[in-house]
């Protein structure tokens, strides 16, 4: 229950971050989005075919993390 409403708060963060990041300089924002929508279309793909709507939010929400970790190495955030 934690992962899967955490899950779908990171979606929606990083899709208005996103959005807000359009209008700078550099990629931020349609990186963001764009790994959003991967992961929408993943969601759609795998769940019930696949895995479970639990495993896939768990795996989802780590990968966000590392997604975080991966932009904050880059010097990717705080752009807005």
């Amino acid at each position: 229950m934690v992962s899967a409403g955490l899950y779908w708060l990171l979606s929606l963060a990083f899709l208005w971050g996103g959005f807000v990041q359009m209008g700078y300089p550099g990629m931020a924002g349609e990186v963001c989005i764009a790994f959003v929508i991967c992961l929408f279309l993943l969601r759609f793909i795998l769940v019930k075919r696949f895995v479970a709507a639990s495993v896939f939010n768990v795996a989802a929400t780590v990968v966000f993390f590392i997604f975080i970790a991966i932009l904050q190495a880059k010097g990717m955030t705080g752009v807005a």
